[in-house]
């Protein structure tokens, strides 16, 4: 029990130095005053005097190294909340969205999901579209409350010289075999717009097509919960940004401005072209609905309109029974 207590003196002895000087100065005077009082030794007035200036001393001292101590750790807790808020503001602002930050490819996938997961809108710019026939529009798709903006700007399939601009540079950037000719490359487009034709017939997506007249590297997936930018490498990492920041603000921004000077696509509607089933869309849907696809060269009223298939996507030209087996191809479900 003493030990222990002697332990816990010590203890405390060095966490406050200043208190423990000045409690074995006053328990020292203390215990030789009593044994004056007891005549077991004799003092004079002239020591208990200066053990009284004595413990004045050690209070001041003790006073003055605890008012230190408590300047110091006032100091402390003020940059600590100065960090604090620091932090706040640095929260406050990747919260709002103003930053970009890379994500490693094996993110990318999870990323999307993310955006598809809680959104009412969706932006898409880019190359052949595979990921939004087999994800991006199975799940939008899957809103039966409201109608979902869909935005979609992608490479015209009438433009061989574009098609084979395009499918030269899925080469040089290693992509895999099948899309790297400019044959596929206007299969899968046509392939997509089908696809977009039978969700605005059958689903609450509400499309927007446009075409382009040249290329990137890049491709933009955007939700109003943000932004993600890739490249047709499937080796390389992404871009992402969340809604709210500057760089998705602006991107949205560019996005419906360019949309505006762009050729616009009329996609067709009708019962005997987009079977309800999915599955049961045939070479003969495929080819009446893109039959019937017009093209106007900007978004001014009264401006004339023709046909998609023509030239080098004329018909005649085509493989539907091929192009058939792509519009929902890698959807599950």
């Amino acid at each position: 029990m003493a030990s222990s207590r002697f332990r816990n003196i010590l203890n405390a002895a060095k966490e406050s130095p200043g208190d423990a000087v000045t409690f074995l100065t006053v328990a020292a005077i203390a215990v030789v005053t009593l044994l004056d009082m007891f005549e077991v030794i004799s003092l004079g007035q002239e020591f208990l005097s200066g053990a009284a200036i004595v413990v004045l001393s050690a209070f001041l001292v003790t006073l003055m190294a605890s008012r230190k101590a408590a300047v110091e750790q006032k100091e402390v807790l003020q940059n600590v909340v100065t960090d604090l808020d620091n932090i706040k503001q640095d929260i406050e602002i990747r919260g709002a969205g103003a930053h970009v930050i890379e994500i490693p490819r094996e993110e990318i996938g999870r990323r999307l999901d993310d955006l598809l997961s809680s959104t009412n809108s969706w932006y898409f710019r880019g190359g052949l579209g595979g990921w939004q026939r087999s994800t991006a529009l199975p799940a939008l798709s899957n809103v039966t409350n409201q109608d979902i903006s869909y935005r979609m700007h992608i490479l015209n399939p009438a433009n061989e010289d574009l098609c084979r601009r395009y499918a030269n540079y899925r080469a040089s950037a290693g992509q895999r075999t099948g899309t790297t000719d400019p044959q596929s490359v206007r299969d899968e487009l046509l392939a997509l717009l089908y696809a977009v034709a039978w969700y605005q017939q059958r689903t609450r997506v509400n499309p927007d097509v446009s075409f382009l007249s040249n290329y990137s590297p890049l491709r933009y997936d955007l939700s109003n919960a943000g932004l993600i930018v890739t490249v047709p490498d499937i080796q390389e990492r992404a871009i992402y940004a969340p809604a709210g920041g500057w760089y998705c603000t602006s991107v949205r921004d560019e996005l419906e401005q360019v949309g505006k000077g762009l050729p616009t696509v009329a996609l067709p509607s009708g019962e005997g072209m987009f079977p309800q089933q999915w599955r049961d869309v045939s070479a003969q849907h495929v080819r009446d609905a893109l039959d019937a696809v017009r093209v106007r060269p900007n978004r001014l009223p009264g401006q004339p309109s023709q046909s998609l298939l023509t030239g080098w996507a004329d018909s005649s030209n085509l493989d539907f029974e091929k192009i058939a087996q792509l519009p929902f191809k890698g959807r599950s479900n």
